[in-house]
């Protein structure tokens, strides 16, 4: 099997067609086709099924072509670093809690990269999931938000994770709604204001048992709450409804064009801001060029 065989057969996985596969190659569709059933054979069980409206994938096939889609991958950054001498490619990651100050920055870097070459990941989710990335080497940076009096058990996590932490400001949860929300434009929002309107979280699962615990808010008293994974499903939320979630003030330029506002909250204390890298390493200058971008909007 060699290495043209394999990208053949993933080809032929994408297109779900031979014929369109053999376009897409450049190849004539006879010698496609005689190329899967030489690899079928050589491995002993069938990879795909022929039907009248194209190919589909068998069982062992998706293991199958899982397993070398990460050798032909691998293979390819080889050949195009050493054989056709094409520039290395830049890479980092960046995990963030949710309402995080890092996605403005995320847009701004992406802006202004003038790398021909460059791989960026930004990913999203909850507080322990930000410092296990971070921890795994998954994720260069990390960036977090907690109260000042969940510091201490914070940064002993991080410790113990091999993780430093770097401040970068206080910032105060506040409320997210539509511009034209009945409780939008008013200097302060206090929990009984709250009380007619349903609220919205991200879903922490075991973790996430008091409501906007990690917005640094708790709020109990919500007779309505509405939990969501994603913030997209959100945002859809916010703006359709008379629903509003706790967040920060880091909303980024689209999301305010879009008709999102925030609001004070009352008798809310501030949110300690910063990232995390893995002790005793160099971060690549990629992230050292993200970082540069972290200047509130």
């Amino acid at each position: 099997m060699t290495l043209k065989e394999i990208g053949y057969l993933l080809t032929v996985a994408r297109c779900a067609s031979i014929s369109e596969a053999a376009k897409q190659l450049y190849v004539a569709q006879p010698s496609l086709t005689h190329a899967i059933q030489s690899v079928e054979k050589e491995v002993g069980f069938r990879i795909f099924e022929r039907g009248r409206s194209g190919v589909t994938v068998t069982e062992q096939g998706e293991e199958f072509l899982s397993d070398i889609r990460t050798v032909y991958e691998q293979m390819e950054v080889v050949q195009g670093k050493y054989v056709e001498k094409r520039p290395e490619r830049k890479t980092f990651s960046v995990s963030m809690q949710h309402f995080s100050l890092a996605g403005g920055a995320a847009v701004r870097f992406l802006t202004a990269v003038q790398e021909p070459y460059y791989s960026a990941k930004f990913l999203e989710g909850k507080m322990a999931d930000v410092i296990a990335d971070v921890a795994a080497g998954r994720s260069e940076i990390g960036f977090l938000h907690f109260t000042d009096e969940k510091e201490p058990v914070v940064l002993k996590e991080l410790r113990g994770e091999k993780l430093e932490f770097y401040g970068i400001m206080h910032a105060a949860p506040c409320l997210l709604l539509r511009r034209d929300h009945p409780l939008a434009g008013r200097e302060q929002v206090s929990p009984q204001d709250l009380a007619p309107y349903p609220l919205i979280s991200y879903d922490y699962g075991i973790d996430g048992a008091v409501y906007f615990s990690e917005e640094g808010v708790t709020l109990l008293q919500a007779d309505r709450r509405i939990v969501v994974s994603d913030g997209l499903m959100l945002l859809n939320l916010l703006l359709s409804t008379d629903a509003c979630a706790v967040g920060t003030e880091f909303l980024g330029e689209q999301i305010r064009e879009s008709g999102i506002t925030a609001c004070p909250l009352e008798g809310v204390k501030p949110l300690r801001l910063g990232w995390i890298k893995k002790a005793d390493t160099v971060l690549p200058s990629l992230a050292k060029r993200y970082l540069r971008m972290l200047h509130p909007t």
